[in-house]
Formats: C-alpha cells, sequence, structure tokens
C-alpha cells in the first residue's frame, strides 16, 4: 500500500477508470469516434475504388488495342503468307519453263551436231571421191589422148 501513495493521483484515476465500465458520454464519444472513422475508410475506399476502375478502364483500353494490333498482325501474316505462296508458285513455273527451254536447246543443238556428223561423213566420202579423181586426173588424161 505504501507504493499506491506514491503514485500520481491522475494515474490512478486513470487506472481506476478503465477498470470501470463505460458510461453513456463514452459510449457516444466512441460512436462519434467510429463514426468518424468510419466515414474516413468510406471516403478511402471510395478513392481507392475510383482509382482501381480508372486503372481498369486504361487496361481495357490497352487490351483493346492490343487486340485490333493482334488481328491487324494477323491478317499481315497471313497476306504475306499467300504472297510467298504465289512467289513460290511463280517461281517454280519459271524454272519448269526454263528447265524446258533448255532441254528443247540442248535436243535442238544435239540433232544439228547429229546433223552435222552425218553430213561431215558425207562430205568425207565426196571429198575422198574427189581427189581420187584429181590424182587420177593425169592418167586420165594421159588415157583419152591416146585414144585419139
Amino acid at each position: 500500500m505504501v507504493e499506491a501513495k506514491n503514485r500520481r493521483p491522475e494515474i490512478m484515476a486513470d487506472n481506476e477508470r478503465k477498470r470501470q465500465p463505460a458510461s453513456k458520454d463514452d459510449l457516444v464519444a466512441v460512436k462519434t469516434e467510429l463514426k468518424k472513422e468510419i466515414a474516413d475508410v468510406k471516403t478511402e475506399l471510395k478513392s481507392d475504388i475510383a482509382q482501381v476502375r480508372s486503372g481498369l478502364a486504361n487496361l481495357d483500353q490497352k487490351v483493346s488495342t492490343l487486340d485490333q494490333k493482334v488481328d491487324t498482325l494477323g491478317i499481315e501474316g497471313a497476306k504475306t503468307q499467300l504472297n510467298l505462296f504465289e512467289f513460290k508458285n511463280d517461281i517454280m513455273t519459271a524454272l519448269r519453263e526454263f528447265k524446258s527451254e533448255l532441254l528443247s536447246a540442248f535436243e535442238e543443238s544435239a540433232m544439228k551436231g547429229q546433223k552435222y556428223d552425218q553430213k561431215a561423213l558425207t562430205h568425207g566420202d565426196i571429198l575422198n571421191g574427189h581427189e581420187d579423181k584429181l590424182l587420177n586426173h593425169e592418167n586420165r588424161i594421159t588415157l583419152l589422148e591416146t585414144k585419139k
């Protein structure tokens, strides 16, 4: 009990008051304070919700923009693929035509070569015949002169 005498009276009053049930004034004060805090929290929540909604609206707009870009890229990709397919077909057609022309030219030159070989053989025989005649020309003239 000696300790209780050394304590300050307001601390004792606070301690004793804490042990006492709340009065109507205390309840009204707490109620008023809680209403104020609830109103503050409500205001903060409304502000936060407005910010979230604004952020969601921005995200929706960005998603819409991305959807449009993806659609555009898909269409452009399909167009590019079609162009490449057509380009490939054009190249293949040109190569087939070139191959056909090349084979035709090769066959034509091979046929010309065969004709030249045949003509060379024929001309060779003709030239050999003429050479024989030229070599025998003197003999033939001599024979003709003797016959006269």
